[in-house]
């Protein structure tokens, strides 16, 4: 047996004979229950030993002038803190900081922090002890180490919000809203047009119509190589809708091989007038505004 657990026996016993000392004087029994008698002392201190010699954590206690009478963990061995080190000083020497949690755990309420210490990151959750009357007497502290922790998540943090950004700039490079001519607006659309990607080319052009006030908008289809029902059905949507802001839809660049899929669908853009490139939609759409000037 160490030292120090040689003087913690000895403290406890101490305590034990106080406490025997209190009940004679009171003329109270030595009756302990059954969960409070010596085997069941010794089994939590086994289990907390267990705890504190395996577990990255640190259990440490102050009274309530916030002078450490407990401190212990197998944290402390890997930041090169001793077991026992700041036993007799003061808490609020040691731990410099706010202490905010510590000093609301010592008004009589439970608090859980994040603090930085020796360069380390630490949990803490923070627990009031009270006597009998309900008077704080200290704090239990149990802390847990997070350095590493706290790192990876500000790795992934930063990992996330490049992603992000990479999305944004992939989402803008998907679906392009140019306005080539004074109230013309050109959306050069490639690869598949599902509904997610329909919905976003929808709001987007919509709000560069009104923001514009264009006239036209075109859809080129040039870079599409394959059109189903539901791709077809999307575009048409969208030309609807910029039809009610009063601007006229248009759709160049239909391939030969889309074109025959949606005569075999059997899809009616009767309604919709297409030109062969984007050049000639954007011929037509500045003849008809020069025509109407």
């Amino acid at each position: 047996m160490s030292n120090h657990d040689l003087e913690q026996e000895c403290k406890a016993l101490r305590a034990r004979v106080a406490e025997l000392e209190a009940r004679l004087a009171k003329g109270v029994p030595d009756e302990a229950p059954p969960s409070e008698g010596p085997n069941h002392k010794l089994a939590m201190a086994q289990v907390l030993r267990v705890l504190l010699d395996h577990l990255d954590i640190v259990v440490w206690a102050v009274d309530a002038q916030g002078t450490f009478t407990f401190h212990d963990g197998k944290a402390l061995d890997q930041v090169g803190h001793q077991r026992g080190q700041f036993l007799g000083q003061n808490v609020f020497e040691v731990l410099a900081g706010s202490n905010a949690g510590l000093r609301k755990a010592l008004a009589g309420a439970p608090a859980h922090e994040i603090t930085e210490a020796h360069g380390i990151v630490w949990e803490n959750w923070h627990m009031p002890t009270h006597d009998g009357q309900g008077r704080v007497t200290g704090v239990v502290t149990l802390s847990s180490d997070v350095t590493e922790a706290m790192r990876t998540k500000a790795e992934l943090t930063t990992k996330l919000a490049l992603i992000e950004r990479q999305q944004d700039v992939i989402r803008n490079l998907e679906t392009p809203i140019i306005q080539v001519w004074d109230r013309v607006l050109t959306v050069p659309m490639v690869g598949v047009v599902d509904s997610r990607r329909a919905a976003r080319v929808t709001e987007d052009l919509l709000a560069a119509v009104s923001r514009t006030q264009a006239r036209f908008a075109i859809l080129d289809l040039t870079g599409v190589d394959v059109v189903d029902t539901a791709t077809a059905g999307h575009l048409l949507k969208i030309l609807g809708a910029v039809r009610l802001l009063g601007a006229e839809g248009l759709i160049t660049g239909i391939r030969p091989v889309v074109a025959q899929t949606i005569l075999s669908l059997g899809l009616d853009l009767s309604r919709v007038r297409t030109l062969a490139t984007l050049r000639d939609g954007l011929a037509v759409a500045i003849r008809s505004l020069g025509e109407r000037a």
